[in-house]
């Protein structure tokens, strides 16, 4: 492949099928050489071919072919680079907001192009995610537009690819545009256009797609005019095609539009076959058109003539996740559409059959649920034990440091900072200070820097600046942590305080506020004042 011109590389794979990825034994060295020669055009192009071939990464390849268009610069391949990314969310994954929001895109580069195919064809996408979304009105002129366009240019016949190109929007237009006609019960319109879709398509095998749709679209008119065998003669025309080309879109609409016809015709264990088609469309692409809910309310109905619970309920949890489907996709139809059942009954349905057909199940969820809580409560008590524990024996350990010191004096006495008093009077303080400590004088409920001041002797800025110093703490937290060390001590000691209330320990160590105590106290002692009490008891016991 070496030396080879771009075209030569497009040449090679013109003929493949999409999601033939023999293509990429081309294109790969194709993207390799465009990437080499930064020829973004040309890179743009490759991408969009590697979209047709590759079965599963075709999102993947469309965000590198925008990419590429946007280093060209160039509005025209820009906006048509944002119009393929749309179709393939639009026909590959369904994603109608996801694609109408790339045709915007799109439109933003296109609006003014010379360009005519490009605008008309990216108008024509922006028409079809609307149509989809219930605004037939709108839709139907856009499509008319495009139908007008595509039928009046001429395209010499030497120019095969543009000839193609043009009648294939043409062809297109006209589906949509009677689609929207059909949806509007403009019937005898619908059907003038429909002839003419088929005459145009007649022996041509290059639209045998096309072709297809407008058999469906034929089979539709007649069901809504009550022919149902001449509706199912259509859909079977329109089958062979729609399956070939695994348009599972069209494939739902006309197994249930067959399904009905046969329906009508008291046919009906051959048209539940052709229900359950569509559910399993809706199964495996969770997509569905809001025309073709009712198929599921029909199998509802038909279970429960039959007195099958078990397919009752099925269908009936099938058809609360198609009103999910439609809510999020049909946000502007789900308002608009009939509904046979609404979403509470479908719940109470539900309830009903599962209560009848599955209690089983039920009761046997509600035990795992049971004993999956009890065994979360109790794990998680047991984590919360192991924990205290673990406090629990740190805080003895500290406490049996404290009897090696004097009580509340953490600080080295020759670790003198910055403060302004000499050596002598700081200890002279300092010796006072315990004298005080030993009198337990942080009981007193009021007690302040200033009075504490006052007993020393001396003034608050001296005494302040010694217990930053010699404590490591400011007065407040200094004299908490002395109250705290004094109640635990009584507490670990005394069974009797191990009987006090909360409020009447707070009170007993100079604390006005029960919720400051509890705060302080699990701050100095890692547990709460409970925790602490129920750990002690609960050791004296085990020692017994």
């Amino acid at each position: 492949m070496n030396g080879q011109e771009f075209s030569d590389y497009r040449i090679r794979y013109d003929n493949f099928e999409e999601n033939d990825v023999r293509a990429f034994q081309f294109l790969k060295p194709y993207i390799k050489k465009a990437k080499k020669e930064k020829n973004f055009t040309e890179l743009t192009q490759a991408y969009k071919d590697a979209t047709s071939f590759s079965p599963n990464s075709k999102l993947q390849y469309a965000d590198s072919m925008v990419e590429a268009a946007n280093k060209s610069n160039n509005r025209d391949l820009i906006g048509a680079s944002y119009l393929t990314k749309g179709t393939i969310y639009y026909f590959n994954y369904k994603k109608f907001k996801l694609a109408l929001d790339e045709y915007l895109k799109a439109w933003n580069y296109l609006e003014g192009t010379k360009d005519e195919y490009l605008y008309y064809k990216n108008l024509y996408h922006i028409a079809v995610v609307k149509s989809y979304l219930g605004h037939c009105d709108e839709s139907l002129e856009l499509f008319e537009k495009c139908r007008k366009y595509y039928s009046n240019k001429k395209i010499s016949t030497d120019l095969p690819n543009l000839s193609y190109n043009n009648k294939k929007g043409y062809l297109n237009s006209l589906h949509q545009n009677i689609a929207c006609l059909i949806e509007l019960s403009r019937l005898k319109e619908a059907a003038l256009l429909v002839t003419e879709g088929l005459r145009e398509t007649s022996g041509d095998i290059d639209f045998y797609i096309e072709r297809s749709y407008f058999y469906k679209l034929q089979g539709i008119i007649a069901f809504k005019n009550k022919n149902y065998d001449k509706a199912i003669s259509n859909f079977n025309n329109a089958l062979v095609g729609v399956e070939k080309k695994d348009d599972f879109t069209n494939a739902s609409a006309i197994y249930f539009y067959k399904g009905k016809s046969l329906l009508y015709k008291n046919e009906m264990v051959e048209a539940v076959e052709y229900f359950k088609k569509v559910d399993s469309i809706f199964k495996k692409h969770e997509f569905i058109l809001p025309e073709v809910r009712e198929n599921f309310e029909i199998l509802i109905n038909y279970y429960k003539k039959a007195g099958n619970n078990k397919m009752e309920l099925y269908y009936t949890s099938q058809l609360l996740k198609v009103y999910h489907v439609l809510s999020t996709d049909f946000k502007y139809l789900s308002d608009k559409i009939h509904k046979g059942y609404d979403t509470r009954d479908l719940l109470e349905a539900k309830r009903r059959l599962e209560m009848s057909s599955a209690n089983g199940y039920r009761i046997a969820a509600i035990l795992f649920f049971s004993l999956l809580v009890v065994f979360l409560i109790l794990y998680s008590r047991w984590k919360k034990g192991k924990r205290i524990h673990a406090k629990y024996n740190d805080l003895l350990a500290k406490m049996e440091a404290d009897t090696a010191q004097k009580f509340g004096d953490n600080i080295d006495d020759h670790n003198l900072k910055s403060s302004k008093l000499n050596e002598k009077k700081a200890n002279d303080l300092l010796s006072k200070l315990s004298a005080l400590e030993e009198e337990n004088f942080f009981l007193e409920k009021n007690m302040t820097l200033n009075k504490l001041a006052i007993k020393l002797k001396t003034n608050t800025t001296y005494l302040s600046e010694i217990i930053n110093d010699r404590k490591g703490c400011h007065f407040n937290a200094y004299l908490n942590e002395l109250r705290i060390k004094y109640i635990t001590h009584k507490l670990y000691e005394n069974k009797s305080w191990r009987r006090y209330s909360i409020k009447a320990l707070s009170e007993e160590c100079g604390f006005k506020d029960t919720r400051i105590f509890s705060k302080a106290f699990h701050e100095n002692n890692g547990l709460s004042p409970l925790e602490f009490i129920r750990k002690r008891n609960q050791e004296l016991n085990e020692t017994i």
